[in-house]
């Protein structure tokens, strides 16, 4: 189809009438490309996909200006937004750098709770250290899923605290004979501290909501709790109060709609692949999430609308 013209002619097509929003959650600080393709890419891979937005004249905008012209209809052609998920050190260490050199705008949407401590993500960690450990019966990603919520449901239930929660998280690291110091140093799976979330901020990166525990409780007061909590630490960071929305892990909720309206939420987006519209929910946008398994052929297909 990119042979004959058809690349070119759906680009074309969609003119001013579709968005793309490009979705990312991680840059590889070392193996995590190879743990979770899906979620996760080289550092080297991600330069590659801004190098080719640059090369295919793509349009970069800020999140909230992508937004607004797709609603009036102005969009320039070949529009692109970028995001990433969570806020995870690694945005800040190899992700940041490569969009200052292109000069391309992104959106980080921030979850701040795990900000506070400088420990890894819990469930995370200990799905990676089953896939490092090698042992058989955790080479499944369902597996190793399974295994990862099992404990951080039992971890819950105990009430550990998040430093209880990572002395067992070292344990299993131990028992499988991994550096889990190491693995502390290099800052895996933790997400950004204040400080180096208001560099980021600082050298332009539009910080939006993603909740403040990665959560979206079916309940208008703890849902709406999180929404404060998350804007009040972003808002600590940047001065300025954040309007934008991302759904942590994709999960969307009809009740979530009303509820993000009350706390003054302009757009949100999910982890639903497609071309956000002109007739698109604001508050239901789709993204593309791009990562280590996606063919720069099947990435120009989706920036093309073909795919």
């Amino acid at each position: 189809m990119r042979a004959t013209g058809a690349f070119a002619a759906s680009t074309a097509l969609r003119r001013r009438h579709s968005l793309v929003i490009l979705c990312y959650h991680g840059i590889s600080l070392r193996d995590e490309h190879e743990w979770g393709g899906g979620l996760y890419l080289p550092p080297t891979a991600f330069r590659e996909r801004l190098q080719f937005l640059r090369d295919w004249g793509a349009n970069v905008l800020p999140l909230a200006e992508g937004i607004r012209r797709l609603q009036e209809d102005t969009l320039p052609p070949r529009s692109v937004v970028i995001t990433f998920d969570d806020g995870f050190v690694d945005f800040h260490r190899h992700a940041l750098p490569a969009l200052q050199e292109f000069s391309f705008p992104a959106t980080l949407y921030l979850t701040t709770w795990y900000s506070q401590y400088r420990l890894p993500v819990f469930n995370l960690m200990v799905n990676y250290l089953r896939w490092k450990s090698g042992d058989p019966e955790y080479m499944s990603r369902q597996a190793r899923e399974k295994a990862s919520l099992e404990m951080e449901r039992q971890a819950k239930q105990d009430g550990l605290d998040p430093h209880q929660r990572d002395d067992l998280a070292r344990a299993l690291a131990v028992k499988a004979g991994i550096d889990y110091d190491d693995l502390l140093r290099n800052r895996m799976f933790q997400i950004m501290s204040p400080e180096e979330a208001r560099e980021c901020y600082q050298a332009g990166t539009d910080l939006q909501l993603h909740t403040h525990r990665h959560r979206t409780p079916v309940d208008r007061e703890l849902f709406l709790r999180e929404i404060q909590d998350n804007s009040a630490a972003i808002e600590a960071i940047t001065g300025t109060r954040p309007l934008h929305f991302c759904y942590p892990s994709g999960v969307t909720d009809s009740a979530f709609l009303p509820w993000l309206r009350e706390a003054g939420v302009q757009s949100a987006t999910t982890c639903v692949h497609g071309l956000a519209r002109r007739g698109s929910d604001p508050l239901l946008l789709p993204r593309y999430l791009d990562g280590t398994g996606t063919s720069e052929l099947d990435f120009e297909a989706w920036l093309s609308g073909v795919r």
